[in-house]
């Protein structure tokens, strides 16, 4: 192993296997099943190889994982965790969850992989819904295909094709995201051709249901309300006190700013400093940061109200990424 904490405590041994750099990230990438060193330099863009294969000895060392060959026709050697590796999948979860506080919009450069939003998925998951319910989801997103298996209130999520699943959901990376944000209904979704499903509607619902974006994210709100007030900045509009309104087609609903705090309600505001004007698809590539306010304004599919230092503002605290700030 590498530098030991020389402390006889088990947080601090814990961190002389998992707390050097990429460590526990390998793991994560380990928890969606058996990888070839390939799939893990994919996983892990940035990681030197040097780098991998030092921490794989390392966590072999540990007993944290394991090293076997694929039987035939693969014939591979893949990685996996033991079951001491298994063991920190609710370390893991609770981080991630944690870690969805600070996400916010994506930062300029940072690469994204459908396998690291899987956690959020795990992190999402509500098993006091998913009691008795033994079932198996698939989904195919963008190409990437992974399921999630449900067995009387736990969740196992893993990479490739399920045996056999209730239901089969093919759709796109944004509409993934809006339906597990609540932005977006599954029937919408297969309404408007955003999404394809193979399997009983009733599957897909209770899908949704227990796997959607997690209470704490969303500051105990589902739906648009919830996903906006999930992205709220505090540090970016400290010492403001100002009432903010979107309107995302027929749905109004406004965000109460007070130093720092944010109260977020449905309906109009009484009056609004500033006020958005877009629809879903907008709203979802703003808040992903895949889209500039600038250039939804100038393609008209965003429009602003009120004092236009207020919607400046309003951007910031509900990080929306402006071209010149």
């Amino acid at each position: 192993m590498g530098r030991s904490y020389d402390q006889f405590c088990p947080a601090a041994r814990a961190l002389d296997v998992i707390g050097g750099r990429w460590t526990l990230l390998i793991v994560r990438e380990l928890l969606l099943g058996p990888k070839r060193y390939t799939d893990l330099v994919a996983g892990l863009p940035g990681i030197g190889p040097n780098v991998l294969a030092e921490r794989l000895r390392e966590l072999g060392g540990a007993g944290v994982v394991s090293r076997s060959r694929l039987p035939p026709p693969a014939a591979s050697t893949v990685y996996e965790l033991t079951a001491l590796g298994e063991a920190m999948r609710p370390v893991v979860d609770e981080l991630t969850r944690w870690g969805l506080r600070f996400l916010g919009a994506p930062r300029p450069g940072e690469r994204f992989r459908l396998g690291w939003l899987l956690g959020c998925v795990r992190a999402g998951f509500r098993p006091e819904l998913a009691r008795g319910l033994h079932e198996t989801y698939e989904f195919r997103v963008d190409g990437d295909v992974f399921h999630l298996r449900v067995d009387d209130g736990t969740l196992d999520v893993r990479h490739g094709a399920a045996g056999e699943a209730a239901c089969v959901v093919s759709t796109d990376l944004a509409t993934f995201m809006a339906v597990g944000a609540r932005l977006l209904t599954v029937e919408e979704a297969l309404e408007r051709g955003l999404a394809q499903l193979e399997g009983g509607p009733d599957a897909v619902a209770r899908a949704v249901s227990i796997l959607g974006a997690h209470l704490e994210a969303t500051n105990g709100r589902y739906g648009i309300i919830g996903a906006v007030g999930a992205t709220f900045r505090p540090d970016a509009v400290r010492g403001v006190r100002e009432t903010y309104e979107f309107r995302i087609g027929d749905f109004l609903f406004h965000a109460r700013v007070d130093e720092g705090t944010v109260e977020m309600n449905q309906g109009p505001a009484p009056d609004p400093a500033a006020a958005l004007i877009t629809d879903l698809a907008t709203l979802l590539q703003l808040g992903a940061g895949t889209l500039t306010l600038e250039d939804a304004f100038a393609g008209g599919s965003a429009t602003a109200e009120g004092d236009p230092e207020a919607s400046l503002r309003m951007a910031a605290a509900f990080g929306v990424v402006l071209a010149d700030p």
